[in-house]
């Protein structure tokens, strides 16, 4: 799903909530990965993060910057006063959400996203790959402003297994299938069995979006496999 004329709009709030928490997870690489990616094309590239506050917008120049605090190459500075407003008891995430508003081009209350977002390119496409952010309003307030949406679906454990997902998130994961079921232009699948489970609950949902399936890659190594001791 690329973009013709248009721009990649990347949500990278699951990232912001990571910055100076450690390792990365798994969904947190494939975010990570993505965002590497559209940063060595040449598409125009925009980042969107949903803070307490509303959403700030992130240009090139500032997903270039994001990139550059997960890896370590910048240290994350100190919190704002709207951080310490809302996140009293988060300092580390108020660090992160003012680093972002810092390098953000623009920033919208919930209410105006859809306002803020069509400065874009005509034909932009909205890409989540995180589970962030897929909520009915929020998808509405994308198509409205003219985006496609592509959404990545990791899995449907919580639903397929609620016995072994965290207490009170079984629900919440639900509310997000639907939101996507309803909104998503297309969704991306790891592997053709996790497509096969996730659109068994879109179907029961009432919409089975159109669908690709991207199986997860890893990156080539960098030492020469030749110069790993024996038996590696």
């Amino acid at each position: 799903m690329t973009p013709a004329t248009g721009a990649r709009l990347l949500d990278v709030t699951r990232l912001v909530s990571r910055l100076g928490r450690g390792p990365l997870t798994g969904i947190d690489r494939v975010e990570s990965a993505y965002l590497d990616h559209f940063l060595q094309d040449t598409f125009p590239l925009f980042g969107i993060i949903r803070t307490r506050v509303g959403y700030l917008l992130l240009d090139r120049a500032g997903c270039l910057a994001l990139a550059a605090r997960l890896r370590g190459d910048v240290s994350i500075g100190k919190s704002d006063l709207i951080g310490r407003l809302f996140h009293r008891r988060n300092p580390l995430r108020a660090r992160a959400e003012s680093e972002a508003r810092r390098f953000s081009i623009a920033r919208a209350p919930r209410p105006f996203l859809g306002q803020m977002l069509r400065r874009l390119p005509a034909g932009s496409i909205y890409f989540n790959v995180g589970h962030a952010n897929l909520t009915m309003q929020g998808l509405a307030h994308l198509h409205r402003a003219g985006l496609r949406i592509a959404v990545m679906v990791h899995d449907t454990i919580p639903l397929d297994h609620p016995e072994f997902a965290r207490p009170g998130t079984v629900a919440p994961f639900g509310q997000k299938m639907a939101a996507v079921a309803r909104h998503a232009d297309l969704v991306i699948h790891t592997t053709q069995d996790a497509r096969a489970r996730t659109e068994s609950h879109f179907a029961q949902i009432g919409r089975v979006p159109k669908a690709v399936v991207a199986n997860l890659g890893v990156p080539q190594p960098l030492t020469d496999a030749t110069a790993l001791p024996p038996g590696l």
